[in-house]
């Protein structure tokens, strides 16, 4: 880890908030929706569009653009080997997704190294940008591709074999990609080139809208616990078979589903979880389904009750199944644990949010992020902009304090 001390700033230039939000409208448009949203999943041609465009405005800075064998793309000064303090965010988005989720953070990065080239200062050898790949996780059963593959942690094994909701294997897009699944775990050759990380990125929540945050410095991220569940029971007609004698999979599933908040609460207050689809099977409107499917997560920032909410709501739904006449089967689709931000470089963006004239908030983070060793700086989500629409980033906030971070994070060869 490099040494991080605060450091006033002054010599960093203020960046172009033009051109950064010149940017942002021109990434906003690839995949981008009359109604706001955004349609850029992972590796799909609007996805693979966004990278080709940001590894071209990487190459216009002047900048060396890279690609690794799981599509993150990088920028670096010409020349320079690291080590370096890596910034981005990811270029891919949910279904109908906000324009300012993950952009904001990749093109904000851009703009702080490319201002640092550009006024000649010696930090921009220390900083290296990044687009990372599939850090949603809603194409395929589980997210952060990218980061896991870049630091190590890719499970091929899980991988090689999945397929999207559209039955197209992971094996046929990234081949369509020019990548081979195969090959994806060579992206760590890159790990001990990059002694740090930090990340803006906007909320995804109301909290610092409301209440009037500026900046956050977040201290930890959840651990999020998903799952695929199945409920199996008897497919029968809805109009010759009575209540009494029914074993509905549906019925079953929308009991669970309607207690699981009760649940979560119960093991803490601060515990969120999330049905985010649900299907019954056959799907007739006279049929009683045979078969239900719906996933679940589960996020904290400790494990222990991430644990205890799971455990929980798994075996009140054995008792529901018993009720009804059916069975269930949980299945694990992936476990990322909580992670408490790094305290030197928490401390280092604190004091360049000062440096700013502003006294940052601190908190945790409900979303998931892959840094190491981690630091993220968040910015307000701008009405509901996680999720689809936003107004423009106070750019003179929030990638004001990633420049002057970078300017106390730097220091470890100065002087």
């Amino acid at each position: 880890m490099p040494s991080l001390r605060p450091g006033d700033g002054s010599s960093v230039s203020d960046i172009n908030a033009d051109r950064l939000l010149a940017d942002l409208a021109i990434l906003s448009a690839i995949g981008g929706r009359a109604d706001g949203g955004l349609d850029r999943l992972a590796w799909s041609d609007h996805d693979l569009s966004a990278r080709r465009w940001f590894a071209e405005r990487i190459r216009e800075a002047g900048l060396e653009p890279r690609v690794d064998a799981a599509l993150n793309v990088f920028g670096h000064l010409p020349g320079t080997t690291g080590p370096w303090l890596l910034t981005g965010s990811h270029l891919d988005s949910v279904p109908n997704g906000g324009r300012l989720d993950g952009a904001y953070g990749a093109v904000a990065a851009l703009e702080v190294l490319r201002t640092l080239v550009e006024s000649h200062d010696p930090l921009a050898e220390q900083v290296e940008i990044v687009g990372v790949a599939d850090e949603e996780g809603v194409r395929f059963e589980f997210g952060l591709i990218g980061s896991l593959a870049l630091v190590g942690e890719l499970d091929l094994s899980r991988l090689r074999d999945q397929l999207d909701w559209q039955g197209v294997p992971i094996r046929q897009v990234l081949a369509q990609a020019g990548r081979d699944v195969d090959r994806m775990t060579e992206a760590q050759q890159h790990r001990p080139s990059i002694k740090g990380f930090v990340e803006l990125h906007i909320e995804q929540g109301p909290r610092m809208e409301a209440e009037g945050i500026e900046l956050a410095v977040v201290t930890g991220i959840v651990g999020v616990h998903r799952q695929r569940i199945q409920v199996f029971g008897t497919q029968n007609h809805a109009g010759t078979t009575p209540f009494s004698l029914r074993h509905d999979a549906g019925r079953a599933a929308a009991r669970a589903a309607g207690e699981l908040r009760d649940l979560v609460q119960a093991a803490d207050l601060e515990a969120v979880a999330n049905i985010g689809s649900m299907r019954f099977d056959p799907g007739g409107v006279n049929v009683i389904p045979g078969r239900a499917e719906f996933t679940l997560e589960v996020r904290h920032l400790d494990e222990r009750v991430v644990r205890q909410a799971v455990d929980t709501f798994a075996a009140r739904l054995d008792r529901i199944c018993a009720e009804e006449g059916c069975r269930a089967e949980l299945e694990l689709l992936s476990w990322v644990p909580p992670a408490p931000m790094d305290a030197t470089v928490m401390d280092a963006l604190e004091e360049a949010c000062k440096a700013t004239g502003r006294q940052p908030a601190r908190m945790w983070s409900g979303a998931g992020r892959v840094t190491f060793p981690p630091g993220c700086c968040s910015s307000p989500a701008w009405a509901g902009s996680a999720t689809r629409r936003g107004r423009p980033p106070r750019t003179s906030t929030s990638s004001s304090a990633r420049r002057r971070c970078f300017g106390a994070s730097g220091q470890r060869r100065r002087g």
